[in-house]
């Protein structure tokens, strides 16, 4: 990542995400579905605790012994990236959109998505809520929804060079399949 433009640090363009002139590829409605959709899980784990009792049925299933390390991992790896990957698109004012490479972009192209995809999988392994486990699955529906929104603006924009990025970076996971 280049210097911050000291310059555009107090240009009032640069006062909220959505009014800024360098990012190119969110979803205008993006923060909303997601707010709703944090929504209805919260409300689904409240339901199926309140009323149908199923995670009090199925916590012995898995031992929380087993459950918290993993839910703590993917909270740990959440907040990660998550904070890693906000701070890698928000800290650097510039006059044009970009196409992010460095850091974890380096690696994959949806890492703040991707924290956040954790951060209800924690949730979800500390409960094990059904109804929450329905919910989680729309989530990923969602959030693929909103990459692949994304992508189309960024093709639009940078044409080639973000289709060169998207052969070279997995989607989701630091992963490489051929």
């Amino acid at each position: 990542m280049g210097k911050v433009n000291q310059d555009l640090r107090n240009d009032p363009r640069y006062q909220n995400h959505e009014s800024r002139p360098d990012l190119a590829g969110e979803h205008p409605k993006g923060d909303t579905w997601q707010f709703i959709a944090a929504i209805i899980f919260v409300a689904a784990i409240i339901i199926d605790y309140s009323l149908l009792k199923n995670p009090q049925k199925n916590s012995g299933l898995i031992s929380i012994w087993v459950r918290f390390p993993l839910a703590l991992l993917f909270l740990i790896s959440s907040g990660w990236l998550s904070f890693r990957g906000i701070h890698e698109v928000f800290s650097e004012y510039r006059e044009e959109p970009v196409i992010l490479t460095e850091g974890l972009f380096r690696y994959m192209r949806h890492p703040i998505y991707l924290g956040a995809i954790f951060f209800y999988l924690a949730v979800l392994i500390l409960t094990l809520s059904p109804l929450a486990l329905i919910v989680w699955i729309g989530v990923l529906v969602l959030y693929q929804w909103l990459a692949v929104y994304e992508e189309k603006r960024m093709l639009a924009l940078f044409g080639k060079a973000y289709q060169n990025y998207q052969q070279q970076v997995p989607m989701w996971l630091p992963i490489k399949f051929k």
